[in-house]
């Protein structure tokens, strides 16, 4: 055990050596940990040495607030695993998901950018891990080429998906709105079968509900019409897309993943 006492010089110089290899260590992890990102893909050692000491990776626990609509924004945060929902609350006072953010998604780049606070709110979905950059980094990462890039495609990205949900929102009916989910859950975290498309990630109904702005009783009666129909079953609570052209069809899109 190494003596603190601060009247012992060697004793603080001995805790100094530890402090500092402990940082290193520490260092060490989050290089190897972003040089795995997209982020940080094309970066040399230089520039992954420089900011992994200016990074934090952490770990949060489903159903984690991270922030809320109105709040300062002062961080950014990439997914590395798990996944952040997006959400507002209805007039109702429903919770509404517009957006699933995946690993590789980053969240609080448009606030950065404009200079706003958090226009929604952001709950953990799962064990997640976030990487989490400030403001002043960020804004010195912001000048790299390729982070520039990288930053375009996430921006680029949501907005895709948020205009998929005001499109699907504002022309389409419930089976059309759930046909496109259900499909986008296979692409995104489907298993080809024996039997069609096991979508592995359980989801309740009432989390559709939240995911397309319907009730938890009209996503029921949905689901059981497409099973009777053979287009859908459920394996040990998982959904199987069985008939994946026929969801295409009501989907209105030919290509979902896209």
């Amino acid at each position: 055990m190494i003596d603190i006492n601060p009247t012992d010089g060697d004793g603080v110089s001995d805790l100094r050596v530890v402090t500092e290899k402990m940082k290193t260590t520490k260092s060490q992890k989050i290089s190897d940990e972003i040089r795995k990102m997209e982020l940080f893909s094309a970066a040399d050692d230089v520039v992954v040495s420089a900011f992994s000491n200016r990074i934090n990776i952490n770990t949060y626990k489903d159903r984690q607030t991270l922030f809320m609509s109105g709040d300062p924004c002062d961080t950014i945060y990439i997914v590395i695993s798990g996944g952040i929902y997006l959400y507002f609350i209805s007039e109702e006072g429903n919770e509404v998901i517009f957006s699933e953010l995946q690993p590789g998604d980053a969240v609080g780049e448009i606030e950065f950018a404009l200079n706003y606070r958090h226009s929604s709110n952001a709950v953990i979905c799962g064990t997640t891990r976030l990487l989490e950059i400030d403001r002043k980094t960020f804004n010195e990462l912001s000048a790299i080429p390729h982070v520039s890039s990288y930053l375009i495609r996430t921006i680029a990205r949501k907005l895709h998906r948020t205009m998929m949900f005001a499109e699907g929102m504002a022309l389409y009916p419930l089976e059309t709105r759930l046909a496109r989910l259900l499909l986008n859950l296979g692409a995104a975290h489907g298993r080809s079968t024996s039997d069609g498309i096991l979508i592995e990630k359980p989801i309740s109904q009432s989390r559709m509900g939240q995911l397309i702005n319907a009730s938890r009783p009209r996503i029921n009666a949905q689901l059981q019409a497409w099973k009777s129909e053979r287009l859908i079953g459920v394996l040990q609570h998982r959904i199987v897309i069985f008939n994946k052209r026929s969801l295409q069809i009501i989907s209105r899109h030919s290509d979902p993943a896209a």
